[in-house]
């Protein structure tokens, strides 16, 4: 059982998106600007979206889960961890190098392209849900999209991808669903078939690159 219910998160949710007001706006435009670097890549794109990525993980770690959540979830802390261990495993593998995102032809540029486009559009889908829109959930300020948006610019990633890179995320979407049923939160039940499915593509992605 949760101390919580969904209209108490999504009440929560609004007051920390009007508490942030105007960086939910630049959050959104960063994560568009990060898929359109994958689509037209420059020398330093690689580096960027990996910056911006680790940065939305450190944030959602400490400003959402340490900083907002906690006041309602107890697990917050724990969570808020797990997101800044994230983040500094993000921040480890740009400076060594490890992640260049470029979009390819094929299942998996096409996956990780729709679902980084349906991570951006997460405050659509919870309004389409029936939320009011000042509580949607934006990539790179909540937990949700801003896992969406990983698994789908990993696949983005050029050649192998570090799996180590994928497991919190995956966890997360277990603990997402599992809260989702729960709370019977329609758009989120799916989360466990990202974390699956986009952890299963990453592997058969690095078995296909012949690096695995």
């Amino acid at each position: 059982m949760l101390p919580f219910t969904a209209d108490i998160l999504f009440s929560s949710l609004a007051q920390y998106n009007r508490a942030l007001w105007p960086l939910p706006v630049l959050a959104l435009l960063l994560s568009l600007g990060a898929i359109v670097l994958t689509l037209r890549p420059v020398g330093w794109s690689g580096s960027a979206i990996g910056v911006l990525l680790a940065a939305a993980w450190l944030w959602t770690g400490i400003g959402y889960h340490f900083l907002h959540f906690a006041r309602l979830d107890l697990a917050a802390p724990i969570y808020g961890v797990a997101f800044v261990v994230q983040g500094l495993l993000l921040v480890w593998a740009v400076l060594r190098g490890r992640l260049a995102f470029r979009r390819h032809a094929g299942l998996f540029g096409w996956i990780g392209l729709a679902l980084a486009i349906v991570a951006v559009a997460w405050p659509l889908v919870d309004w389409l849900a029936g939320q009011r829109w000042q509580a949607g959930r934006v990539a790179g300020l909540a937990p949700a999209p801003t896992t969406v948006l990983t698994f789908g610019l990993l696949l983005l990633a050029k050649g192998r991808t570090p799996l180590y890179l994928a497991i919190i995320p995956l966890l997360w979407t277990l603990v997402a669903g599992a809260t989702a049923w729960i709370l019977s939160i329609p758009q989120d039940l799916a989360l466990p078939v990202v974390g699956a499915g986009g952890f299963g593509l990453l592997l058969w992605k690095n078995k296909s690159s012949g690096q695995a």
